[in-house]
């Protein structure tokens, strides 16, 4: 269980088609937030922007089953959209609750990979926190059981990174990118203030089976310094 023995990742993206290009910034806001939901519930309930996101994609991903997601954040500098640090999205995990997002199933499991997932995600008004991909070929040491996988990788693919054995690419706006289960990336910290829409469609993931079509109505936002105020 785990990665109890060293990885070797193809870290890598293929940028896609463009979506939602005559859709003003300040439309965001207004835009449905999905949590694990098929095409066709997304596409009937969405916005503007999650219609544009859907319709962008390439047609063999239509006519398959797909899990989506989107959130929709209000950001100011120095906010997170997300957890930060380097990490790879829906590596198999313990069995969960329908319903419930992967990562509560514990660590991921390198060692026992079930499926291997696929993803594109795009981003609306990126300019204020855009998603960064570490890029190229790389191994991952061994990780000892009961430690955290993540917060020893993060510190691998930073010292690549500074190496230049990974490429680190920012996600520009309103552009589609594929990416699987090797790609690393991160949520970056805010440099403006402004809204922002992040939109993914999953697929060759145990999520199909245990779709909720749920639209949600909250979103967080994480701190590095909590306590510094406005």
């Amino acid at each position: 269980m785990g990665a109890s023995t060293t990885k070797h990742f193809k870290s890598r993206i293929e940028k896609l088609n463009n979506f939602a290009e005559t859709i003003p910034n300040d439309k965001i806001k207004k835009e449905p937030m999905f949590f694990n939901c098929d095409f066709q519930y997304a596409y009937e309930n969405g916005g503007k922007i999650t219609k544009s996101f859907l319709d962008s994609l390439p047609e063999d991903w239509k006519n398959q089953p797909l899990v989506f997601d989107s959130r929709v954040h209000m950001l100011m500098p120095g906010w997170f959209p997300a957890i930060p640090g380097w990490h790879h999205d829906d590596v198999p995990r313990a069995e969960i609750p329908t319903g419930q997002h992967f990562i509560t199933g514990g660590q991921p499991d390198y060692d026992n990979m079930r499926y291997q997932s696929e993803h594109i995600l795009g981003l609306v008004n990126a300019e204020v926190c855009p998603t960064e991909f570490a890029l190229g070929n790389c191994l991952m040491p061994a990780i000892k059981n009961g430690e955290l996988i993540y917060r020893q990788w993060h510190k691998e693919v930073e010292e690549l990174i500074e190496d230049n054995i990974l490429e680190k690419h920012q996600c520009d706006d309103r552009t589609l990118y594929y990416f699987d289960w090797q790609t690393f990336h991160t949520g970056t910290k805010a440099i403006s203030n402004g809204w922002r829409w992040f939109g993914r469609v999953s697929r060759n993931t145990d999520r199909i089976n245990k779709v909720t079509n749920e639209i949600r109505v909250n979103c967080q936002v994480y701190l590095e310094f909590p306590m510094e105020g406005w």
